[in-house]
């Protein structure tokens, strides 16, 4: 048989049956966060209402709503917490918690969170999230607020942004930054790259040879407090500046040790909120927002 034959004989079947037209409907699935740090995930799948259209048009409908199904469950997922007090960091899809435990068991709560990229590349290294206890930021006689210059920061302005994280740092109160991995990776890798990040920063000082001792001494008592083995992505590190000067280094729950190089502290933390160039944009203009929030509450 011909292919004109094959054709002209499919076109006389057609035309027997009744055209009917598939009917759409579209469904909205919306997982609020009630949080600056998260939007409103909404998906929009295609359901198909009741038809008796064509065998093959059918199949292709149901297909494509499974798929679409698929599709939109997987995404309200990725951008909407999978369980409570969580946040999803919407470029690496990293949940991180909205508080967690300071150092005496109060509640610490997330200022800002972001994704850290190797910059020529843009690859997803880290996912960094700051936190500050609940008492410091709710109470507006707290030594954070009542800072002058976090009564004077506007996130826009980047020399009032850098003199209220600085002042901030220097106080005596707790912060704790949060570093999850994004892939599976280990130790010395994590390691090496801040210590490339602290070196870069004591050449950019400009340091006198006492202060560009006591930075190198820093880094490598630095070096030391980190592990030689693997460390998941679903692990984290956590960087504990305590009131007294010190600060603590974790591996989730594990206590790496701890170090009191006022130098080292200062600059590690400094190297995520500054404005010139932040170890993670995301994360310093995420945490300028937290604070910009904050101050209007």
């Amino acid at each position: 048989m011909s292919a004109a034959t094959r054709i002209t004989r499919m076109r006389a079947l057609l035309a027997q049956q009744p055209a009917r037209k598939a009917v759409f409907a579209a469904t909205s699935m919306r997982a609020p966060i009630h949080h600056h740090l998260g939007r409103t995930a909404a998906v929009t799948t295609v359901r198909a209402q009741k038809d008796t259209w064509r065998p093959w048009v059918a199949a292709s409908v149901a297909t494509a709503g499974v798929i679409s199904w698929q599709l939109g469950n997987s995404l309200v997922e990725a951008e909407s917490p999978a369980k409570p007090n969580t946040v999803i960091d919407p470029d690496s899809k990293a949940e991180f918690p909205l508080t967690i435990p300071s150092e005496d068991g109060s509640p610490a709560r997330l200022l800002g969170l972001g994704v850290r990229k190797i910059t020529f590349l843009k690859v997803q290294v880290y996912v960094v999230g700051l936190y500050a206890k609940v008492s410091d930021l709710d109470d507006h006689n707290s030594r954070l607020r009542a800072l002058p210059e976090v009564q004077k920061f506007q996130k826009a302005d980047q020399e009032s942004a850098d003199a209220a994280f600085k002042a901030i740092i220097e106080t005596p109160i707790e912060l704790i930054l949060r570093i999850s991995p994004v892939r599976n990776t280990n130790g010395p890798h994590l390691r090496d790259g801040f210590t490339r990040s602290l070196t870069a920063a004591a050449r950019e000082q400009k340091l006198s040879e006492p202060e560009n001792q006591e930075a190198m001494e820093g880094i490598m008592e630095f070096k030391n407090l980190f592990p030689k083995g693997k460390i998941d992505a679903k692990q984290a590190l956590l960087f504990k500046k305590s009131p007294d000067g010190s600060m603590t280094v974790q591996l989730d729950n594990e206590v790496l040790g701890t170090i009191r190089n006022r130098w080292l502290i200062e600059t590690f933390f400094f190297g995520y909120l500054q404005g010139g160039h932040p170890l993670s944009e995301k994360a310093r203009d995420s945490i300028a927002e937290g604070i910009q929030n904050l101050l209007l509450q």
